[in-house]
């Protein structure tokens, strides 16, 4: 029995599923329960799913205590496979997989294919960077941040860009508890390499509820962006050998300094991005 998986889908048709996920998707079926409906399906960068019908009942014994739990229609973020640009040209050319490409000039690529239920897979990968152009595009995050927001009127942060999705308030309160709950773990790397960091884990649909996004005002978090990137990008630019310094997690991995700054320099840029699909969504741009 396979337990302590950490992604789940309830599907629709549970049969229908399983056949696009193994022909169409090319995950690895690992283990069946027809009868109960339940499959755990492995992604092509070897994270294991565990795919379920809606009659299958409780499913704690392959589950995680904290398990991503999408709904239909929301996304479920997978890493990107080896051969990751021959993956995407074979999901491209199936019109079954709804597949869809898109990059950015600070190198992340993402693609994006609607399984039968309607969930949204969105596998994460992107072209190497060196450290100039990680900083270069951190720096940068401030002033964009800034410019997406200026001439906006309070009631209009409350915009969103599509049904659903988060309005501009929530994005930038959420972008910037990112950059918050991360500074631990940068700033131990930096001050004491090689240490162990014992961090709790950060679920950001339970902070946007607990810390009310809905609801705040945004002056207080923006200046808080601006002075954690001030603050980062110089110890960055003053110590040696900045960048590969590390702590270790209790789970053994070793996590670099690079490794931390690089996805909050992205998060921050594409979340930025979202602010303007919704002034642009709003005649605003």
């Amino acid at each position: 029995m396979t337990a302590g998986i950490g992604k789940c889908l309830r599907t629709m048709d549970f049969a229908q599923s399983l056949r696009h996920y193994d022909r169409v998707l090319e995950f690895q079926v690992e283990q069946v329960d027809e009868s109960r409906e339940v499959a755990v399906v492995v992604a092509p960068a070897g994270e294991p799913i565990v795919l379920a019908g809606l009659s299958a009942g409780d499913l704690s014994e392959y589950l995680a205590d904290r398990c991503d739990a999408p709904q239909p229609g929301q996304s479920l973020y997978l890493g990107a496979p080896d051969g990751f640009h021959a993956y995407r040209d074979r999901l491209l050319a199936r019109e079954d997989a709804q597949g869809a490409w898109y990059e950015t000039e600070w190198g992340w690529e993402k693609l994006t294919t609607v399984d039968p239920t309607g969930y949204v897979l969105t596998f994460w990968g992107g072209r190497t960077l060196t450290d100039e152009q990680i900083l270069h595009y951190y720096d940068i995050g401030c002033e964009r941040l800034q410019a997406a927001l200026a001439g906006l009127e309070e009631h209009q942060l409350d915009l969103v860009r599509s049904p659903g999705k988060w309005s501009i308030r929530q994005l930038v309160l959420h972008l910037v508890d990112s950059e918050a709950t991360s500074l631990a773990m940068a700033k131990f790397a930096l001050a004491e390499p090689g240490r162990d960091f014992n961090g709790n884990a950060y679920d950001p649909d339970v902070w946007a509820a607990g810390l009310d996004y809905a609801g705040r005002s945004i002056a207080a978090e923006v200046a808080l962006f601006g002075a954690i990137r001030s603050h980062m990008s110089g110890l960055l630019r003053h110590l040696p050998a900045a960048w590969d310094r590390s702590v270790r997690l209790s789970s053994g991995q070793t996590v670099t300094v690079r490794q931390r700054i690089e996805p909050l320099m992205g998060h921050a840029l594409h979340h930025i991005e979202q602010i303007w699909e919704t002034r642009r969504a709003h005649g605003l741009s």
